[in-house]
């Protein structure tokens, strides 16, 4: 995750955008897709509960300085915004405005992308 990356953006631009992170499903859990016990650490929360209680350990640990939102436990944000397993949006003027794209090759985000277009018009 790019968190200490995504953290600089939202020092340097928390003036001119409102930054946000949704929580959605997870993208390895213990139960559906384990990867080892550092990243499937937990299994697939199953109520809403057990979501925002990830939610909240994981901006507790990260130190996110911006607010968390959690998905539905039908995943209608991950749904409608393909999210899954992470991605950065820019909306504005109730449109969206920029959606990073994962690097085929590495399977993977630039996040200078991003910072990019977060100078170039803001």
């Amino acid at each position: 995750m790019h968190a200490k990356y995504i953290k600089q953006l939202h020092a340097q631009f928390q003036s001119k955008a409102q930054f946000v992170a949704v929580y959605i499903t997870e993208a390895h859990a213990k139960d559906e897709w384990p990867v080892g016990k550092s990243i499937s650490f937990c299994d697939q929360p199953k109520v809403i509960e057990d979501r925002v209680a990830l939610a909240n350990r994981l901006q507790n640990e990260l130190e996110l300085p911006f607010p968390m939102l959690i998905d539905t436990m039908e995943n209608e944000f991950e749904k409608t915004f393909a999210a899954w397993p992470w991605r950065f949006y820019v909306i504005g003027n109730g449109k969206i405005q920029f959606i990073a794209q994962p690097d085929p090759t590495v399977y993977a985000y630039d996040v200078n992308k991003l910072q990019d277009w977060l100078e170039c018009y803001l």
